[in-house]
């Protein structure tokens, strides 16, 4: 579909989906065949500082802040229910509801172009109700030699999906623990033949005991130490 910029006139192949987009030209912000009722915005009542202290320092490599498509569906047992409109599934959202939250008539100014995830028009057409864009944080965190994204609600501050920063703290404890086992048996390893050593010197038990048990701590502290920070 081809339309023309309201401000410059220029001219722009858009696509079904496009609803709001900014002209690359004279930057003017344009509206694409609006539903036939005004869209309303639920406005973020979530900090992305707030976001940001849900993950360990460091861990947050990106963050951006989308408004997802809902409609408005009038069921007679439950009243009205918001419905997921996207052009394209988001598989953490599935059977997930968005809690309300300060809804605002959708306005050019409160928003960028850039911020609003498509929506199905042919669902919208065959509903005939009102489209609310609620607002999401996309979160990139950094993992274990590789990245992943999660989704925040920017309304209730919910983390959605199972989060990996979980699975990966597990696993760096698992492999602190075994790392410390491992330290421990270099440790008796090497005190244990002392030990011994210092009994055919004829030291007393109590003599034996405390310098066996020194060198077993240094040595198992200096390995463990070594390992993790070269972890």
């Amino acid at each position: 579909m081809k339309i023309n910029c309201t401000q410059c006139g220029a001219e722009h192949m858009v696509i079904e989906s496009d609803f709001f987009l900014r002209c690359p030209y004279c930057d003017a912000r344009i509206v694409v065949d609006p539903p036939a009722d005004t869209p309303k915005l639920v406005m973020a009542s979530v900090s992305e500082e707030h976001v940001k202290r849900l993950f360990p320092p460091g861990m947050v490599i990106s963050l951006e802040k989308k408004y997802f498509p809902y409609y408005e569906a009038d069921q007679s047992l439950k009243g009205k229910t918001l419905i997921s409109c996207f052009s394209q599934p988001w598989q953490e959202l599935e059977n997930y509801s968005p809690p309300a939250g300060d809804r605002r008539v959708f306005d050019e100014s409160i928003a960028e172009p850039c911020e609003f995830i498509p929506f199905d028009r042919d669902q919208i057409d065959e509903a005939s109700v009102r489209i609310v864009f609620h607002p999401f944080y996309i979160v990139m965190l950094k993992l274990e030699g590789y990245s992943e994204g999660v989704l925040v609600d920017a309304v209730s501050g919910q983390l959605l999906g199972e989060s990996p920063v979980m699975d990966d703290t597990a696993s760096n404890e698992m492999e602190l623990q075994k790392l410390f086992f491992l330290t421990l048996i270099v440790g008796m390893a090497v005190s244990i033949p002392v030990f011994l050593l210092l009994t055919n010197m004829g030291l007393s038990w109590l003599s034996r005991t405390w310098l066996s048990s020194i060198i077993l701590v240094v040595i198992t502290g200096a390995i463990y130490i070594t390992k993790v920070k070269k972890q």
